[in-house]
Parts: C-alpha cells; sequence; structure tokens
C-alpha cells in the first residue's frame, strides 16, 4: 500500500510538468482530513527506516497546524491490540541490566484504544513478601469510585527479597511503563508511580534519575535510599524539585532501639524539598502510626486527579553517579569526563567534629559525581545547559516551546555553541514517539553538544 502511494505521488508530478504555466501556478488543493491519519498508520506499521523517513516528509506537508491536534491524532494512529476490561497479565521483555518484569494491567469498563487522548495510569510496586496481585487491589481501595478513570498495573520486583538500590530496582518500572505505552493508549502527562515500604524505596530510587517520565510519585513508608547511603537522603532532591511528589510516612516508623528511621529521614526530606522550593512536594505523616500505614485514600486520589507532566520545565537539575542516570528531563549525559564513583571504595575524610562526618561525605559525593542543569526559558528561544565532570550531553529541542521559524541558541557551560534556523525534524519527532510511546512529549530535532576541554 505504501509503495502504492509513492507510485501515485510520482505520476502526480509528471503530470503538472506537462500542464501549462498558468495552470502550474494553480494552488494545490487542501489535503482531506484522512490524508495524514493515513500517512502516520502506514509510518506506524513500517518496518523499513528509511521508508518511514520518507513517509516522515510526507506527513511534514499535511500534519496539523496545532500541537494538540497533532497529539490527538498520534494516540488515534498508533497500532495496538485490543484489551478487554479487567485484569490482564503481561510480561516486559528483558536486558542486560533488567530481567523479564510480570505485570497485571487493569483496564477499566470504558477503555478504548483509538481515541484522541489517552488514559491515565498509574504503576503501583509492591512491598516486600507482596505481590502484583496485592499491590492491584491496595491501589484499587485508593483509587474507590476514581479507579474506572485510570488503567492501573501493578509489577511483580524482579528481586523478592530486600530492596538495593541499583539499576534492577530503579529501571524495573520503566520497563513496565514502556510496555504499557506499546500497548495501550496512555496519557504520558498524567502517568502517576507509587509504591509501599519497598515499593515506596523504589518508586523513590526510579523518580530521582528519571523525572521526566512522570506526571507524579506517591512513595510510602519509605526514603530516598540510595548508594550513597543516609547521605542520599537529600543528595539527589534537586532532580525532583519540577515533579509532584506526595509523600507518606508514619510518625512512629521507626526500629526499637534506633535514633533513624524512616520517620526521621522522611522529615529531613520534607525540609529540605521547602529549602530547595518544591513547590510541588506535599509530605504526610500519619500520627501514630509506624510502618503499616492505613494510606489516606482521598489525599492519594486527589493527587492521582490532579497530576500533570512538564516535560519541558523552565529549569531542571539533575545530581548523578552513574551515566545511565544522567535523564534530567530534555538533557541527557551521553559521556562522562571521568570514571564513575566507586561508593564502596574506602576514602579518609578529614574532620575536626564528628558531627561534621555526613556534611563531608556529602561535599566528596558531590564533588566526585556528575551534575546536569538544563534551561529553556519561556519565550527566549534558547537551551542553556550546564555540566559538571561530563564530556558529551545530547539535548531535546521541544517542538512545542521553541519558535523553529527563529533562530536558535544552544549555550554549553555559559558558551554559545549553536545558534541558527533549524528546520523542525519530522523524522526526529514521529521516530520518536514510534520508539517510545510516548505521544505527549513532541521532540522537534537534538543536539549533541561536546564539553570544550573534557578529555
Amino acid at each position: 500500500m505504501v509503495r502504492l502511494v509513492v507510485k501515485l505521488v510520482v505520476i502526480g508530478a509528471l503530470a503538472l510538468s506537462l500542464k501549462p504555466a498558468a495552470a502550474a501556478d494553480a494552488v494545490a488543493p487542501a489535503p482531506s482530513a484522512d490524508e495524514p491519519r493515513a500517512i502516520l498508520k502506514a509510518y506506524f506499521a513500517e518496518e523499513d527506516a528509511a521508508a518511514r523517513a520518507r513517509l516522515a516528509a510526507r506527513f511534514a506537508a499535511v500534519a496539523p497546524k496545532s500541537w494538540d491536534d497533532l497529539k490527538a491524532m498520534l494516540h488515534a494512529a498508533a497500532p495496538r491490540a485490543a484489551l478487554a476490561a479487567g485484569r490482564q497479565r503481561f510480561e516486559t521483555p528483558g536486558d542486560t541490566f533488567v530481567p523479564p518484569v510480570r505485570y497485571i494491567l487493569r483496564v477499566p469498563a470504558g477503555y478504548a484504544r483509538d481515541t484522541a487522548r489517552g488514559w491515565p495510569l498509574i504503576i503501583t510496586c509492591h512491598g516486600l513478601g507482596g505481590s502484583g496481585d496485592g499491590a492491584l487491589a491496595e491501589a484499587e481501595r485508593w483509587l474507590g469510585p476514581d479507579v474506572e478513570q485510570f488503567l492501573v498495573a501493578a509489577a511483580e520486583a524482579p528481586k523478592g527479597d530486600r530492596y538495593e538500590a541499583g539499576r534492577t530496582s530503579t529501571e524495573y518500572p520503566l520497563h513496565v511503563l514502556a510496555d504499557i505505552r506499546r500497548r495501550a493508549n496512555v496519557d504520558s502527562d498524567r502517568t502517576v508511580l507509587t509504591g509501599v515500604s519497598k515499593g515506596g524505596y523504589t518508586t523513590w530510587g526510579t523518580i530521582l534519575f528519571s523525572p521526566g517520565e512522570w506526571a507524579g510519585a506517591a512513595p510510602m513508608a519509605s526514603w530516598p535510599v540510595t548508594e550513597a547511603s543516609t547521605v542520599g537522603c537529600t543528595l539527589y532532591l534537586p532532580n525532583v524539585v519540577a515533579l509532584a511528589v506526595q509523600a507518606h510516612w508514619g510518625a512512629n516508623d521507626i526500629e526499637p532501639g534506633q535514633k533513624e528511621g524512616i520517620n526521621t529521614f522522611s522529615r529531613e526530606v520534607a525540609a529540605e524539598m521547602k529549602r530547595l522550593g518544591a513547590k510541588r512536594f506535599e509530605g504526610i505523616e500519619y500520627p501514630g502510626e509506624g510502618h503499616g500505614l492505613a494510606v489516606k485514600a482521598d489525599r492519594f486520589r486527589a493527587f492521582a486527579a490532579a497530576a500533570r507532566r512538564d516535560p519541558w520545565p523552565a529549569e531542571c537539575k539533575l545530581i548523578f553517579h552513574r551515566l545511565y542516570q544522567g535523564r534530567a528531563y530534555y538533557a541527557r549525559a551521553t559521556a562522562t569526563g571521568r570514571a564513575e564513583f566507586d561508593f564502596r571504595q574506602k576514602r579518609t575524610l578529614t574532620i575536626t567534629r564528628k558531627e561534621d562526618f555526613d556534611k563531608a561525605r556529602h561535599n566528596l559525593y558531590l564533588r566526585e559525581g556528575y551534575e546536569l542543569t538544563a534551561r529553556m526559558p519561556a519565550g527566549a528561544n534558547l537551551v542553556a545547559v550546564l555540566t559538571r565532570n561530563l564530556k558529551e550531553v545530547e539535548v531535546d529541542l521541544a517542538a512545542e516551546r521553541l519558535d523553529f521559524g527563529r533562530p536558535i541558541r544552544i549555550t554549553l557551560n555559559s558558551r554559545t555553541v549553536q545558534e541558527g534556523a533549524r528546520k523542525l525534524d519530522w523524522a526526529e519527532l514521529l521516530e520518536t514517539v514510534r520508539r517510545t510511546g510516548d505521544f505527549d512529549r513532541l521532540v522537534g530535532g537534538r543536539a549533541k553538544l561536546t564539553v570544550a576541554g573534557a578529555k
């Protein structure tokens, strides 16, 4: 079918060249409403990259003028199998770092696969000794009558033991998200991650290093456990300042005889988020309760209903210690300027007072880690990137936020590295949505940047 369309276009062009000059200047008829949709359907179905590039060029000539209309068309045109209402069980593909992940997807009765708007999605992660079925039932209780307004997924943790900070624990929710986007019509601007206890640690660990994938997160009975140990409780919080976070913890959630527990660390998180000016953070402490929270379902429902992602925040900052963690919304680290930090290696810290130990560790981790800050001020047609200890970065250019009709300036560490007119790259835009299944974040182009002087 695609070859036939291409032949028709060529024949039309030959016929046009044989007309008199006056006729050749006539205005071409406007494309029918069905033409861009047909091209999109052919694009999603096409396996050959070169053929998709040709289809992208054709689509550019007839694409909707409104970004909202384009998103609606993408949602409706993407090929998906039908999903029956109720509980469906799936498994993600595995890779080198994350084994296949089993998950349950609850499909609401009113779900339709080809609507112009995607469905909000909640992904929940279970605690130690729990299961996907149990976590799903818990999420259904929290949502109550609103449950039919959401797709709800419960992931089975790849590891059944206690939470371990590492790539498997923080990446498996992303694998579940990617698989659901492939199967279902998801509103990526309304996707929330949550979990209790071990599932809460998973939630914290995931959002710290992939904040741009979520509309919000509700970690419960947990705190940000990372390789940085207790210092990591607040070290990485700048990463989620732009994200809506609703944290739940019990006032008495601490082991007998200990001075620090989930309660004290959660209070540290709340204080640090306030200091950072995180306007979208909400901390809920449950007086008299320990680890087994009686979750305030009405607060969670309100949070899930209101959560919205800003895929292109005016400013985002990321602190990290592994290259794979370097994903700051629209900027990504692609090469480092120094070896990754080894938290297991013993080091000597010089302090004058015992109480300065954590501060000294914090400064060490900050100094030896990587930093990536990206700014996209409204109306400035500018993307400004600041880095530390990185060699190369890549930035996504927002189709919706940047004016591709005017010169776009890109700066790296306060130095202009690219400036000039750019055409919106329709091939990049369509390839990105096809690869990610995220139809609500439109990438108009990409730029690769090398840090001057980095080795």
